[in-house]
């Protein structure tokens, strides 16, 4: 995902559990994007709209309706046609970040095997690529199995890149006969080794949700200076300071984690 990267990409970012920093990775994505120079079409699939609150209103929504689902369940997958007219009609270099909100993996996988989107993407020259991030928890890691294996099944051709959020602790800390250790080992660690893993370290003291209250995007954070930075997360001087520096560490930290995981599987193509 560098400047000089010609791929055009389709990004997923899910797990079918809500609270494990979906979103929070997705923007970050969003802006390594932009950084490089892309204008990505982002589509969030989720009522909260946390996505767009950062990004404003060239976020396309797709809202869930449980009610409708139970109504009439086709006309419940038909809402998910924005991310085939997005594949479709989007710009010729313009990536593509989709992040599927909690409860809606499992309906997003089916239709996308319906319509067949493994093969669009193809077709228009995607590369997909689908992010799994999960929590040191046990329930996180169950779901995040299942997320990994229905996306699969879904979109075949797409890498699979599971990513540890250590924002309430890390999976090596966990005790060896936790329920969490446990499903570590016998469900996701396999999952990684035959795929990829990255690592979301956590953000010191809790210093991002000062910004995010505020609607902020991490590039933007990290270019404020000091009054700006105060204002906005309602922080004295000296607490906005480091605030912003947490951020700003952490987000390199993130960058160099996607850059390698990408990088890696771009030399695995090339040979």
């Amino acid at each position: 995902m560098t400047e000089t990267d010609k791929r055009r990409w389709a990004i997923v970012v899910a797990n079918e559990k809500g609270g494990v920093g979906k979103s929070t990775l997705a923007l970050a994505i969003t802006d390594k994007l932009t950084i490089a120079g892309y204008s990505p079409v982002v589509i969030q699939i989720d009522r909260q709209k946390r996505l767009s609150a950062a990004l404003g209103q060239d976020v396309i929504t797709i809202a869930s309706d449980p009610k409708a689902a139970r109504a009439d369940p086709g006309k419940e997958l038909a809402r998910f046609s924005p991310v085939l007219d997005a594949v479709t009609q989007s710009d010729t270099a313009a990536p593509i970040l989709i992040d599927i909100g909690a409860g809606e993996v499992g309906r997003f996988s089916e239709w996308a095997a319906l319509v067949d989107l493994d093969e669009e993407f193809g077709e228009f020259g995607f590369h997909p690529v689908v992010f799994v991030p999960f929590t040191a928890e046990a329930e996180s890691m169950r779901q995040a199995h299942w997320t990994v294996e229905r996306l699969t099944t879904a979109i075949p051709r797409a890498d699979i890149i599971l990513a540890e959020n250590q924002r309430d602790g890390r999976i090596a800390d966990l005790h060896p006969a936790s329920t969490a250790w446990q499903e570590w080992t016998d469900k996701l660690k396999p999952a990684a080794a035959r795929n990829a893993l990255i690592v979301m370290g956590a953000i010191p003291g809790g210093s991002w949700r000062h910004f995010e209250a505020a609607g902020s995007r991490f590039i933007d954070v990290v270019d404020l200076e000091t009054p700006a930075a105060m204002q906005l997360s309602g922080l004295p001087r000296a607490e906005a300071k480091i605030a912003r520096g947490d951020v700003a560490q952490w987000l390199v930290a993130l960058f160099d984690e996607l850059d390698r995981v990408l990088k890696t599987r771009e030399t695995v193509d090339e040979e």
